[in-house]
């Protein structure tokens, strides 16, 4: 059974910081930085989990408190079954050079993800992306080069190695693929990913800026879509019926695309790719006369593309 104590167990024993060193190091779902969205991929949850807690003590052990709870808390949050990405370089402030290898490695590991190879080359990848994390995070500070560049190296070698002993399965194909089994157990089936642009749509209640059931889960999907596209922006376009005033229903649609922006930030996405936008009554899915409460206008599109 998956236990937080567990971890804090390991890392007092002192074994943390051989294990990342063995495997190869020197954002997060719930409680940090990540989509609270449940992970497919038990064994890579727990893969993440140890090298996650090993690499916050050696954080500890350097007295940098905040990256010590920060990858703590991914590894909290891979211990309770929640899917944890690695860091997105967009959050980070690097030179030129250094952003573009993150952002190619970046766009390689979600990549793994959507081929589903964290059940079929667990340790290997789970050893690049807290590498990667730890390469990001050091790389940043600029206080510790030796270990930057070790993670780095370690980084590239750990995906030669992926590229050399795994069969990325191709993305169109996901959904028929079921992921490859880790100690007799199978996995569940990786979904594939759309292609760019991509459209949903929330549904609300009248005069009503709340999100149901219904909503919470594409939001999750919505969240999946855009942490695996780092190089897309999203639009929330609140819309309303036109029941009551226009300057109301504008101010209602603000609510309503505001509700949903929040949404996306708590399952990890940065405000900075969301563009809110008001539209109110003026672009309704369904024509009517005014002062028709109609419920297919009570709506927010979320649309997520490469501009």
């Amino acid at each position: 059974m998956k236990t937080t104590h567990r971890i804090r167990a390991l890392m007092l024993s002192g074994m943390a910081s051989a294990l990342v060193l063995a495997v190869g190091a020197t954002a997060n779902a719930a409680s940090y930085g990540g989509a609270p969205i449940t992970s497919p991929f038990g064994n890579y949850d727990s893969a993440l989990q140890i090298r996650y807690a090993a690499l916050a003590d050696m954080e500890a052990r350097e007295g940098d408190s905040a990256d010590e709870w920060r990858f703590w808390n991914k590894a909290v949050d891979a211990d309770n079954g929640y899917l944890v990405l690695p860091d997105d370089p967009a959050t980070r402030n690097l030179g030129p050079a250094d952003m573009a290898f993150a952002r190619d490695t970046y766009r390689h590991l979600l990549a793994s993800y959507r081929a589903g190879l964290p059940g079929s080359a667990t340790a290997l990848l789970a050893d690049a992306q807290v590498n990667f994390d730890c390469w990001l995070n050091d790389a940043e500070e600029g206080t510790n080069e030796r270990r930057a560049q070790t993670c780095r190296a370690r980084v590239a070698e750990t995906l030669a190695k992926l590229a050399r002993t795994s069969t990325p399965v191709p993305v169109a194909s996901i959904n028929d693929t079921r992921v490859a089994a880790i100690a007799g157990d199978a996995q569940p089936v990786a979904k594939a990913l759309p292609v760019l642009p991509v459209t949903h749509r929330l549904m609300f209640g009248f005069d009503s800026a709340e999100l149901d059931d219904a909503a919470r889960a594409t939001l999750d999907e919505i969240a999946r879509q855009t942490s695996a596209y780092p190089q897309a922006d999203v639009q929330v376009i609140g819309h309303t019926d036109r029941a009551g005033n226009a300057t109301y229903n504008r101010r209602l649609a603000e609510a309503r695309a505001a509700r949903v922006a929040e949404a996306l930030r708590l399952r990890g996405i940065n405000l900075a790719r969301i563009d809110e936008i008001p539209a109110g009554e003026s672009a309704p899915a369904v024509a009517t006369a005014d002062g028709v409460a109609e419920p297919q206008n009570r709506r927010v599109e979320i649309i997520i593309d490469d501009r």
